[in-house]
């Protein structure tokens, strides 16, 4: 595996990303910023995760990340015409990492682990076609090396601690379309090597992807669990006569990395959790309700996840007594506040990080209103927590002052009031109102303007209070 971008600018840079990633251990999709107006660059490229068996030029099999250049690998084109050929190229995480949004597809009697767009080979109408594992469904066959379907027991979507790694045959750079020399025995079903992933996300290998996977619903995501059930968010069921010699191992709830042991499986409903009645929340539930139909960034888009891991990670140095708690998958457009066993709680949920008008600005202003809640003092409401308007207030008064220093706190309350008002459908201005909420949510005006206030330290405005 190494991590390339498709888009041009990337590629440019390509192996100083590569170096980046690696060194600092991070996970495929860890946005890399460069200094010009196209973005950010990702680590990524599909991989398979370490203990992978892919069978060797000489028909034995090894894992994935021993492989090296100049080793054999047994490939095949489409025809499934097997030779050795030799691995021109051989890369990968270091072993550190935890990958998010990992893809664990069980069947026969065994798994394999992959990132969300490594590419299978499957039946497709009689066809073989290539499709994205974060696509996949128990609808689907996969095919072995001697060409037979292959059915797919079980999709999964979760976070996977072990490295990941990829190789790529005869040619690193073949031309648009070729495949051959470029499919792989993973695992004993076909999938393809780096040099194909490439080629994919150039859409250069769209002979042999159908149009039709495209617009198939992503694992994990409202649409797919709608059609196909939600066990893609549960601890896998192994099959009966599971392969004790794989080296997948799943557990059904999440702990500190150091806990658990390597190559293992969370699955997605692990770090899922049940608001408790009572807890403040960003806004109120009938407007959650509403904004569950407003534009949302793809279930695997890496980059809003990134933004509030890195939001998590910065705000913990300041607010150390909380627990922080992210749920990617929960589509709830909101974020909350309360107090558990004596405990502060702020959780994020992936509905509202999600949305296409707050970006990682917004995210820092909904998590100053929520650590508000805890530390913005009176007025409060029955649960001891601050009222909505004080937290507004407070959060961005406060909270983003002592986080964001000098420049930086203008910069990012700015942008972050401009895609709140985004978000609520109201005008970016400093015109109270009028009227109180009491300590129930103010309407959206009255929260830009309370907003503004507190950036320009103009004091609570009424309707506010």
């Amino acid at each position: 595996m190494v991590r390339q971008c498709s888009s041009a600018h990337c590629g440019a840079v390509d192996a100083e990303i590569n170096e980046i990633c690696i060194g600092e251990g991070w996970a495929i999709n860890h946005p890399v910023l460069t200094r010009d107006e196209n973005g950010p660059c990702n680590c990524s490229c599909s991989c398979l995760a370490f203990g992978t068996m892919v069978q060797v030029g000489d028909g034995s099999f090894k894992a994935i990340e021993t492989f090296v250049v100049g080793d054999r690998v047994l490939a095949a084109g489409t025809d499934l015409d097997w030779s050795a050929e030799p691995v021109v190229y051989s890369g990968g995480t270091t072993g550190a990492s935890r990958q998010k949004y990992t893809v664990l597809v069980l069947y026969s009697n065994t798994a394999v682990a992959v990132t969300s767009d490594h590419l299978f080979l499957v039946a497709s109408g009689g066809e073989r076609a290539l499709k994205q594992a974060d696509r996949l469904t128990v609808e689907d066959s996969l095919i072995s090396p001697e060409g037979h379907p292959v059915q797919v027991r079980g999709v999964h979507i979760g976070d996977y601690l072990a490295g990941f790694h990829h190789v790529a045959a005869r040619t690193k750079f073949p031309g648009p379309g070729d495949l051959d020399g470029h499919l792989l025995n993973t695992n004993g079903v076909i999938s393809a090597d780096y040099a194909v992933q490439i080629l994919n996300r150039s859409g250069e290998a769209a002979g042999f992807t159908s149009s039709a996977f495209a617009e198939a619903p992503l694992v994990g995501s409202a649409e797919y669990v709608s059609r196909y059930g939600d066990s893609c968010l549960k601890t896998p069921e192994l099959p009966s006569g599971f392969d004790e010699d794989a080296p997948i191992r799943t557990a059904s709830f999440d702990a500190p990395d150091v806990a658990l042991s390597g190559n293992t499986f969370i699955p997605a409903e692990a770090v899922s959790i049940t608001v408790p009645e009572g807890a403040c929340s960003f806004i109120p539930p009938d407007l959650a309700e509403e904004k569950r139909s407003a534009p949302k960034r793809a279930f695997n888009d890496p980059q809003a996840r990134e933004w509030v891991e890195a939001l998590i990670r910065f705000h913990r140095q300041f607010y150390p007594d909380v627990n922080y708690i992210f749920d990617w998958t929960n589509d709830d457009v909101n974020a909350y506040a309360w107090v558990e066993n004596g405990v502060r709680q702020v959780a994020m949920m992936g509905g509202l990080v999600r949305d296409q008008d707050l970006e990682l600005e917004g995210l820092a202003l909904v998590l100053a209103h929520e650590l508000a809640h805890h530390y913005g003092g009176s007025p409060t409401g029955t649960s001891g927590l601050s009222c909505e308007g004080q937290a507004d207030y407070f959060g961005v008064r406060n909270v983003m002052r002592k986080v964001w220093f000098g420049e930086s706190y203008i910069t990012t309350t700015d942008a972050g009031i401009a895609q709140m008002a985004a978000f609520f459908g109201v005008p970016a201005d400093s015109t109270d109102p009028g009227g109180s909420a009491g300590c129930a949510h103010p309407a959206g005006r009255c929260r830009i303007v309370t907003y503004r206030a507190a950036v320009s330290l103009t004091g609570k405005p009424g309707c506010a209070s």
